[in-house]
């Protein structure tokens, strides 16, 4: 299968809903890139409840729209309103969680202080 050919499996077999599909909103309002790599993620519904997910460090968007669709439990698509990042589409399935949201893991700099983060330092970075 051919990269472009792959791609659009994947778009389609993603649990992204597209623009104009009706499908549950979650906004993911704390990624948290640990020391270790794992990539900690805090959802919230619209009705106001949250999920903490802990997922490996390479792990995808397409990864947090199933595990989100299955916590929904009765939709097979999601939108993730991501503040600051915006909302991924199907077609942005294959990029990481961490990618998308530009968190970094903690490291500790020459200096001795911790740096690590999204770029506008809006959230923190444990070890």
């Amino acid at each position: 299968v051919t990269g472009g050919v792959r791609e659009i499996r994947e778009a389609a077999v993603s649990h992204l809903a597209l623009a104009g599909s009706r499908a549950p909103v979650f906004t993911v309002l704390d990624v948290i890139v640990r020391e270790s790599g794992t990539v900690e993620v805090v959802a919230h519904n619209l009705a106001g409840d949250s999920k903490t997910e802990v997922f490996p460090a390479d792990a995808t968007l397409a990864d947090l729209a199933r595990t989100l669709a299955e916590w929904h439990g009765r939709c097979r698509t999601v939108f993730i309103d991501f503040p600051g990042h915006g909302a991924p589409t199907p077609w942005d399935c294959g990029e990481t969680i961490a990618e998308w949201t530009g968190v970094t893991p903690p490291q500790e700099a020459p200096d001795g202080s911790w740096q690590g983060g999204r770029p506008d330092g809006r959230c923190c970075c444990l070890s």
